[in-house]
């Protein structure tokens, strides 16, 4: 599965802003586009497709600059990247540079710890089902180990 296309199964695509599961006005296939709380009527514009897909390979660009300055994530099989990439995506790189002990235990590339890392936070309980399809992922190292992703 490429990068993009778990980000839009876990994200879909919206055409026109709304208010993400944390409150921010976001648009298009999950991007964040304001400050917690804005009233939506601030936000009178709408993207296609094109612009949404443009819109995310940015931020990933972005999340990988910051993530390829870490020999955590440089070791990383490609399925778990991709999993790390996305929770990056949703919660922004100084979000998940936040899971320390989920960091420690990939740097011991413990799969079993980082797995109840990941889902022993905020972001689990916040969007518990991606949570624990991302969380799976990191302990398998196979995106057929999910239902959902196959």
């Amino acid at each position: 599965m490429k990068l993009s296309e778990l980000i839009e199964l876990e994200e879909g695509f919206r055409e026109s802003v709304y208010l993400c599961t944390s409150g921010y006005p976001t648009i298009g296939l999950g991007t964040k586009i304001g400050p917690k709380g804005s009233d939506l009527s601030n936000y009178t514009f709408m993207v296609n497709r094109a612009i949404a897909e443009a819109m995310m390979q940015k931020e990933l660009a972005h999340a990988e600059v910051k993530l390829a300055e870490c020999d955590w994530f440089l070791g990383l099989d490609l399925e778990r990247s991709k999993i790390i990439m996305s929770m990056c995506y949703q919660m922004g790189v100084s979000g998940v540079f936040k899971f320390k002990n989920m960091i420690a235990a990939i740097e011991r590339k413990d799969w079993a710890r980082a797995s109840r890392e990941a889902l022993d936070s905020k972001w689990a309980r916040q969007t518990p089902e991606r949570a624990e399809r991302h969380a799976q992922v990191l302990l398998t190292g196979d995106f057929d180990s999910v239902k959902y992703y196959r």
